[in-house]
Order: C-alpha cells, then structure tokens, then sequence
C-alpha cells in the first residue's frame, strides 16, 4: 500500500519545504478485513503505509517529538465491487495537515483515487479484491503527498 521513492517520485531534499517535518498523529475510519465477507483496510495497515511513504519521499520526521507539522487521516471509504474479472476499488481519504507551532491549516480536503486489480494478477477473487483495494490506498497516499507538496509551497513548513 506504501507509495515509496522507487514509484519515480522525487525525494525531498534538505533545502525543500517540508522535509522531515510530519509526523502522522491519528489514523481511522479503516476496518480489519472479515474472513466471511470482503477484503477491508485497517487503520493500522493504513497508518503504516502512510508513514512509510512519508519516510521514503523524506517527509517524515526522524523524531516525532519535534515535528514541525502533523498529518491526520480519516479513511471515509472504499467502494469496492462485490464481483468482476478486473475489480477497480475507489478509496477516499480525508487528510488534514497541520502546523504544531501554530495549528495552521497547511492542508485540508479529500482525495479520492481508484486502483485496479486485473483478473490476471490474482485468480481468486478475494484477491484480486485485497489487490484492488491496496493499490486504491497506493494511490490514494500518491495524491495526498502530490497535493501536500504543492500545499507546502506557499506555506510556512520549512526543512528541519
């Protein structure tokens, strides 16, 4: 679920806006995943590939104590289809990020984002549906972190 650096996004470097100064504070809205019924997001699954992608584009603070923003995200939802050969799952996210020095708003607002699991990724359906609902969050956090960084450019957020 992570997007990482290796997906061709730039890294943030020392001198940019925002480097190293998230941490991730609170997670929700995700449900572990019924064996009886379809494949879901934990929030804890969701919170791990956030901070992991935060990390890797060099976003994420090194010490969470002196972070100069922090990042809340509520997964609102996952439309998912209950069958098909290619499953496309929508995920949408509400992200707010925010100054700890002074809790100005640096962003605000939902991202929704569509990933897709093709029939020949994986044969079994509940796969290809766990599938589809990873790369809709890996899509989702790709959207958030692109949206962030233009945010980032006309806000206060400088490097640590």
């Amino acid at each position: 679920m992570a997007f990482t650096n290796t997906a061709g996004a730039p890294v943030a470097q020392a001198a940019d806006p925002g480097y190293k100064a998230f941490r991730v504070v609170h997670v929700d809205g995700g449900s572990k995943t019924n064996p009886l019924w379809m494949s879901s997001v934990s929030s804890e699954d969701f919170q791990k590939a956030l901070e992991s992608s935060l990390q890797s584009l060099g976003l994420l603070s090194d010490d969470p104590a002196k972070a100069k923003a922090e990042i809340t995200a509520n997964l609102q939802g996952l439309d998912r289809p209950l069958a098909g050969l290619d499953m496309s799952v929508t995920s949408k996210v509400h992200y707010s990020a925010k100054s700890t020095a002074d809790q100005k708003v640096i962003f605000d607002d939902t991202v929704a984002a569509t990933g897709t699991a093709k029939f020949g990724d994986a044969l079994i359906a509940v796969q290809r549906l766990k599938l589809a609902n990873e790369a809709a969050m890996k899509e989702n956090i790709k959207a958030f972190v692109d949206r962030l960084r233009k945010s980032l450019a006309s806000s206060q957020i400088a490097a640590n």
